[in-house]
């Protein structure tokens, strides 16, 4: 083989040797281009973990740390309307075709009092008179007496402790003089709620009411009475709660049929922690808004299953507003009700994102337009509109903003998975619900009756921590449904308390039909 052979041979050979080395050094780069997109994928999918983890902590903190009020000043965001306020600004004078004329208005008001003025004019009033002594109604000089021509009044609140006395409830006994009767008779004393209890019902009223109402333990108003000089231990005071529950309960199933004779409803729950059980379990409660038939009531139950509500509201027919919680939709889907979202649950999402962010977005924008909507509901409110009215002034003002609101919630990107995403999803996924209100006068906007009704529970669980047993929690239910039913029917707890446990007998006798002895139905003027 001749030179030119051998070098034409030896460049073909290197050709294909540095070919294969550029397809390797190709095929690694491809590979290594795959490996740098895959570790950056991996890298946004790490970053928007770490930001949702750090979203979700900053979240629980501001819950745990930060102000509970949805009125903070992080909150209060100016009123910005530009689709809407534009129409009703095109309508509006140039400044050149105003009147130069200038005008005075003058005016009066009241001259500001220093500290709080306590109304008196309902209290038992005693009358002391600080006198001069008559030695001293005379001039020491002249002699003449001194005219009285006026008086300084000074009002003082005296506190009178609350005593607890005995009446001794006494019976005499007759029999006839004469051999051939051995009759013996005498009066009949009155019922009491509990026989053979020393407890009259007052008293029981006063413990229920302090548990209750004022959110003390047992164990507290058995100290209380003890610096009183009395002991009653606590599980006598107990005793007395649960053995007026049992008393009471004909009050329990007439309340629970009412359910059934009201067209409009409010229903929510809330935790309890049940010591006997160990474990957790639900306070659920449904509000009447029917303006003849006020009432609430409270349910307790181990689970917060759906089958807890479909059993209690099975028979039940009308407007049912409810959170977005799925526990309601069998409900929410059976003919014959009308179902309702909470506006006040939508906007608590959002004002969730508003706080965990500094800068203006699109949460900020959405808190804005719900306010609008709770600005019409408020002029409804001050100018004391019926349901027709009312129905007439949302139609006429709401559905511009809802049409926004909407606009807002589908035209978003957020992550799905984070605080604004979840109050997006929340939205749209009860939007059917949350913007029917519009066309009913006598549903509210949201579902913040019932959670006032239900937060006084709340500020209880605080303080008494957990209930003994499941029966107990029952027998708590029916006492918070009659405190708060009577104090929306204006009706005083105490009052209505006392005047029920003593109708304890005919109860027992069938003599009075338990409806009429509601908060919502009881003769007001034969409460004492």
């Amino acid at each position: 083989m001749d030179l030119s052979q051998k070098d034409s041979s030896f460049t073909r050979e290197s050709f294909t040797i540095l070919l294969k080395q550029n397809q390797e050094i190709l095929n690694q780069n491809i590979q290594q281009s795959e490996e740098i997109k895959n570790l950056k994928r991996a890298l946004e999918e790490s970053e928007k973990k770490i930001n949702l983890l750090l979203e979700q902590k900053r979240l629980s903190n501001l819950k745990q740390f930060d102000s509970k009020s949805e009125c903070g000043k992080h909150l209060q965001l100016e009123f910005v309307f530009d689709e809407i306020d534009e129409s009703e600004n095109d309508t509006a004078k140039d400044p050149s075709e105003e009147s130069s004329e200038s005008e005075t208005i003058t005016y009066t008001r009241k001259k500001k009092v220093v500290g709080r003025r306590i109304d008196t004019r309902n209290l038992p009033r005693e009358r002391v008179v600080h006198d001069l002594a008559e030695k001293d109604k005379s001039c020491k000089q002249c002699g003449n007496q001194l005219k009285r021509f006026g008086e300084d009044v000074s009002e003082q609140l005296e506190y009178i402790p609350a005593q607890i006395k005995v009446i001794e409830h006494i019976v005499p006994k007759y029999k006839y003089s004469c051999k051939c009767c051995d009759t013996v008779r005498s009066a009949t004393k009155p019922d009491m709620p509990i026989p053979k209890s020393m407890a009259a019902p007052s008293l029981i009223a006063e413990v229920i009411i302090k548990k209750y109402e004022h959110h003390l333990p047992w164990y507290r108003q058995s100290k209380i009475f003890a610096q009183d000089g009395i002991d009653i231990p606590a599980n006598t005071i107990c005793n007395w709660f649960m053995e007026s529950g049992k008393i009471l309960e004909p009050l329990n199933i007439a309340l629970r049929k009412e359910l059934n004779y009201t067209n409009i409803l409010q229903a929510d729950e809330t935790p309890v922690k049940v010591l006997e059980d160990k474990k957790r379990g639900y306070m659920w409660g449904y509000h009447s808004l029917q303006p003849e038939n006020r009432f609430i009531l409270f349910e307790y139950n181990e689970s917060r299953g759906s089958h807890v509500v479909n059993n209690t509201l099975d028979n039940y027919q009308g407007i049912l507003q409810t959170d977005g919680y799925s526990g309601y939709n069998k409900l929410r889907s059976k003919s014959g009700i009308v179902s309702f979202g909470c506006w006040a649950h939508c906007r608590r999402n959002f004002a969730d994102v508003v706080k965990l962010s500094n800068k203006s977005g699109k949460s900020h924008e959405v808190i804005k337009w719900i306010s609008k909507l709770y600005q019409i509901e408020k002029e409804a409110r001050e100018d004391k509109l019926d349901f027709v009215a009312r129905k007439e002034l949302r139609q006429a003002h709401a559905p511009p903003v809802l049409d926004k609101i909407y606009e807002l919630f589908t035209k978003s990107n957020a992550l799905p998975k984070g605080c604004l995403g979840k109050a997006i999803t929340y939205g749209l996924n009860n939007w059917d619900y949350l913007k029917r209100y519009v066309d009913h006068g006598e549903a509210e906007i949201d579902n913040n009756l019932i959670e006032n009704q239900i937060r006084p529970f709340a500020v209880s669980k605080r303080n008494w921590l957990f209930i003994g047993n499941q029966k107990a929690a029952e027998t708590a239910a029916f006492f918070y449904s009659l405190i708060h039913s009577c104090k929306l029917n204006d009706i005083h707890p105490k009052k209505y308390l006392v005047y029920v446990l003593y109708q304890a007998g005919k109860l027992r006798r069938s003599e009075v039909e338990p409806k009429s002895l509601l908060p919502q139905f009881v003769d007001k003027d034969l409460l004492i």
